[in-house]
């Protein structure tokens, strides 16, 4: 055995690595000329949370309610921002006692019994419609992709192509895989794209928008 060789580095959570772009007219036609089948439509309602001073967005870290459920995703290795180029890496943690832990240790706040404890402020809230699609698999590889066409209820249209890793060894790949992607449905672009938080911050706080844009978050 190499004794160079390190073992893999698994998370608490995965790492999502994703590539945002402009649907176009014919996106749906492109994907279905890939292959891939319509998984769902679903409509949700997103709120985001930060604390008075911003301690957790400043730190490029996105805790939200979806429906019932809390998210918080932030980059998987710390000091780090979430953007690589035009495509994104975030760790996202689903259980409530993990987010806990995460959130009271970026804030420098003992570990209260639940989220709502931690007396955050909602700074955005929307509705999205998705349409979610899933590309067929490859005969040598068994990533599963993922594209989400997403419809926010403030007038603003926006696709993912979205991979799933377990280890920080597989981002490379996964990156290399939803640009590819990107490329086979024509919405291909070298700079990134803003995603929906961002652009809900643009119109409607304009202040938290900009301190973000000084943090380099977005």
């Amino acid at each position: 055995m190499n004794s160079d060789m390190s073992p893999p580095s698994h998370l608490p959570g995965p790492i999502e690595v994703e590539r945002k772009f402009v649907p176009g007219p014919d996106v749906e036609k492109n994907l279905c000329a890939l292959g891939a089948k319509l998984l769902e439509e679903i409509t949700f309602r997103d709120s985001y949370y930060d604390s008075p001073d911003l301690g957790l967005t400043l730190n490029d870290m996105w805790l939200r309610r979806r429906g019932d459920s809390w998210e918080l995703k932030h980059p998987p290795q710390r000091g780090a921002r979430g953007h690589k180029g035009a495509s994104t890496q975030y760790m996202e943690l689903t259980s409530e006692d993990d987010i806990l832990c995460r959130v009271s240790e970026e804030l420098g706040v003992p570990c209260p019994l639940n989220i709502e404890s931690f007396g955050l402020n909602e700074f955005a809230t929307f509705v999205t419609r998705r349409r979610r699609f899933q590309l067929p698999l490859t005969e040598n590889s068994n990533t599963k992709v993922v594209v989400d066409l997403d419809e926010a209820d403030f007038g603003f249209a926006i696709g993912e192509v979205e991979v799933l890793v377990k280890t920080q060894e597989e981002v490379g790949n996964a990156l290399k895989k939803v640009e590819e992607i990107c490329k086979q449905l024509g919405v291909f672009r070298e700079t990134p794209v803003q995603g929906k938080v961002s652009t809900f911050l643009q119109i409607n706080r304009a202040d938290h928008y900009r301190k973000l844009l000084e943090a380099h978050v977005i």
